[in-house]
């Protein structure tokens, strides 16, 4: 299979299990935000920990020319959830996403031409404009024109998230995922103990057996999408990759209507379909070469 087919199969795979991740916060909703976070990344650690101790992945020592971009790479998006978090709950839920998703595909852009040299050509542009009015149709009723500081911490928190999921790029040919994904979950692990610690939150009883096992859920999902985000990045452009990540609306939308009983509007329709186009826009030549 051509490498870049693989990768937005990859990618496509991580931004379903992305698109389940309402569901999860909604079934862990008993769990605070900060010990929501560290103890989801506490089980990842666990889990990755286990891979390594048994020898099925072998840690492989970090070079110094590497360690600028592990510290790059992670040290931001340790803060990224939290940032996250006051926006959804200081602005409407349809705006913080417009803003979160616009300025994640910014950022990935941003990040494919200063750290890759990738060109932004036509066929990129057209599939950003796509996938703005796609993400318009599907907010517009909750878009307002908010000037505030929580308003800036959305355009931060998706420009990080830009930044990350493609900067990954520049160590994921030399070391394993599971390396990886377990240096990053130890950074934001450590960021959500010290949040639920200074703002003493109290986490559902054992006896709670459901919202343990949908925590238990929640996290072993992340490291399957977050593999599929690294190998997928591995073979695709930064820029294009990016195009693709705001599928994950589709199907969160999906899983909702499926899930939870939430009716979507025509313009969620119109919008997904713009979107879909867009992610699918970045694909045609790679596909083309590999009939040919």
């Amino acid at each position: 299979m051509n490498n870049k087919l693989k990768g937005y199969l990859f990618l496509i795979g991580s931004v379903v299990i992305y698109g389940l991740f309402g569901l999860f916060s909604r079934y862990t909703k008993l769990f605070p935000p900060f010990s929501q976070g560290y103890i989801r990344y506490f089980i990842v650690l666990f889990t990755l920990a286990i891979f390594f101790i048994s020898k099925k992945v072998v840690w492989k020592r970090i070079e110094k020319k590497d360690i600028k971009w592990f510290l790059t790479w992670i040290l931001p998006a340790s803060f990224q959830p939290i940032l996250t978090f006051v926006a959804f709950n200081h602005l409407p839920v349809g705006t913080t996403y417009f803003i979160l998703y616009s300025a994640m595909i910014i950022g990935g852009i941003i990040s494919g031409k200063i750290f890759f040299s990738e060109k932004f050509n036509i066929k990129k542009i057209f599939s950003f404009i796509l996938i703005l009015s796609g993400l318009f149709l599907i907010y517009r009723s909750d878009i307002t024109l908010i000037k505030s500081v929580y308003a800036l911490l959305a355009i931060l928190s998706g420009l990080i998230l830009g930044f990350w999921a493609t900067l990954s790029k520049k160590v994921s040919s030399d070391y394993s995922e599971f390396q990886m994904m377990l240096l990053d979950s130890l950074s934001t692990f450590v960021v959500g103990l010290i949040g639920a610690v200074a703002v003493n939150e109290k986490v559902p009883p054992i006896s709670d057996i459901a919202s343990w096992l949908w925590i238990i859920v929640f996290a072993i999902s992340g490291i399957i999408a977050s593999f599929c985000l690294i190998r997928g990045f591995k073979y695709v452009e930064a820029q294009s990759g990016s195009l693709i990540l705001p599928t994950e609306l589709i199907f969160a939308s999906v899983f909702g209507y499926f899930f939870l009983g939430e009716i979507l509007k025509v313009t969620t329709y119109m919008g997904g379909f713009l979107i879909i186009l867009a992610a699918i826009m970045p694909t045609l030549r790679s596909r083309t070469q590999h009939l040919k």
